[in-house]
């Protein structure tokens, strides 16, 4: 089973690339978080369901797709956006602090958990970025985070009209519009310092910030998405250039597919999808017989808009993960994974949400198995059109519990042991 994986930049080179984005930031416009608002002249709740995160409205999805360019043709617009997220973690039963990173105690831990910094937005007529830097004060670490670069224009092709694109990009799934996929789905923040699942499908962070792939998508106005590409891992000096870890790498091309159907109907919307990724992975050093992973998934989502004072949203996806695993397993190769996630919520006024969650990921054997609910509460103060800081900064104060019914670490069951109540901060600016 595939394990997430972050992927640390540390060293001259990163910071000679973070000197030019900044020096590349002076000449473009950009798009993120409150910067989006000042792009295009639009507040955050019309593109952010609760004003605030990655869940989107129709506006924002159709944003998107447009490869982050739409503006409102001024100048001057500050290309340059922040996220500061603070995070109060509290577990059922105290933890090892021996698993934990350095200057962090076995219970009641406060951390400055991230800090990014984002250049992204319109750099041509039909080219657009999105890319994101953060800073983990967890594991006092900086890392390139989600990276989108695409090229859209809506046009005729192959005698259908509609919006065509190429994103190049570094975590698949990340690019897709109806975020419902592991890149974007909720929670839309967790805690760094609580125990949680240790396996998860390829397409769940799998891969991400490892490779770089291209993707063909379009979009028609009866509703229709497609998109299709591959990726690739980064080679082994480069990333020893940039001091990441080498460790499991593609053997060749990943091939990567999407299909979608989705409807706007004002009042409300509702999509409904498949997906699938299929990759061999080696090791660098002992490349020998591939571990193959082929993800196939199903996803939905319906979002009841109204007349925007209760927005009503209910998401969920099913991946089901097939390995055969030659290369580190070679006994006994052949395993399956299945992930199961659904979540609701309920936004009043664009300010108060309430979201439920139940996730279950079961795998071959027992020993990776996690299942339980995750309920939050948050506040979203700012975001608004009438708020007296828009667009210059945004806000969200929110709670966070997760219940294990199951909880499957190093095979040893935890279970209730781990669950976890999180309070945080999450600013942006």
């Amino acid at each position: 089973m595939s394990l997430p994986t972050a992927y640390k930049l540390t060293g001259p080179l990163f910071r000679g690339l973070s000197i030019l984005a900044l020096t590349l930031a002076g000449t473009t416009q950009a798009f993120a978080l409150p910067s989006f608002a000042r792009q295009t002249g639009d507040s955050c709740d019309a593109c952010h369901v609760g004003s605030f995160g990655p869940q989107l409205t129709p506006h924002g999805m159709k944003f998107k797709l447009g490869g982050y360019t739409d503006s409102d043709g001024k100048e001057g617009h500050i290309p340059l956006a922040a996220m500061l997220i603070d995070t109060y973690t509290h577990t059922r039963k105290k933890q090892d602090e021996a698993d934990l990173p350095k200057g962090f105690s076995a219970n009641d831990n406060n951390a400055v958990q991230e800090v990014s910094a984002f250049l992204a937005g319109k750099l041509t007529e039909h080219v657009g970025s999105f890319a994101q830097l953060t800073y983990s004060g967890v594991d006092k670490r900086t890392s390139l985070d989600n990276t989108d670069v695409r090229y859209a224009k809506e046009t005729t092709l192959f005698g259908q009209e509609g919006t065509f694109g190429i994103s190049f990009n570094n975590n698949p799934s990340m690019q897709d519009p109806f975020n419902t996929l592991p890149a974007w789905r909720f929670p839309y923040t967790s805690s760094d310092l609580a125990p949680g699942p240790e396996a998860a499908p390829l397409l769940d962070d799998g891969v991400a910030g490892t490779v770089y792939g291209a993707t063909a998508y379009g979009m028609l106005p009866n509703g229709f998405y497609a998109e299709l590409g591959a990726y690739r891992t980064f080679s082994e000096s480069f990333l020893n250039d940039i001091n990441v870890e080498p460790g499991q790498k593609i053997n060749g091309l990943a091939p990567y597919w999407r299909l979608a159907y989705y409807q706007d109907l004002r009042t409300r919307v509702w999509s409904v999808g498949l997906i699938g990724m299929s990759a061999k992975l080696v090791d660098y050093h002992s490349p020998g017989a591939s571990d193959k992973y082929s993800d196939i998934g199903i996803d939905g989502h319906y979002q009841f808009l109204g007349n925007r004072k209760k927005i009503v949203s209910v998401d969920g996806s099913y991946i089901h993960e097939s390995l055969s695993l030659d290369g580190s397993n070679p006994a006994d190769p052949n395993a399956t994974l299945n992930q199961l996630n659904l979540a609701g919520s309920y936004y009043y006024d664009k300010t108060y949400g309430a979201t439920a969650r139940y996730f279950n990921t079961t795998a071959t054997g027992g020993d990776f198995d996690s299942k339980g609910w995750m309920l939050q509460a948050d506040w979203t103060p700012f975001g608004k059109e009438e708020s007296w800081n828009a667009p210059w900064a945004n806000l969200r104060v929110g709670l966070q519990y997760t219940i294990y019914n199951t909880l499957k670490i190093d095979g040893d069951s935890v279970d209730g042991d781990a669950n976890t109540l999180m309070a945080f901060v999450w600013l942006s600016m």
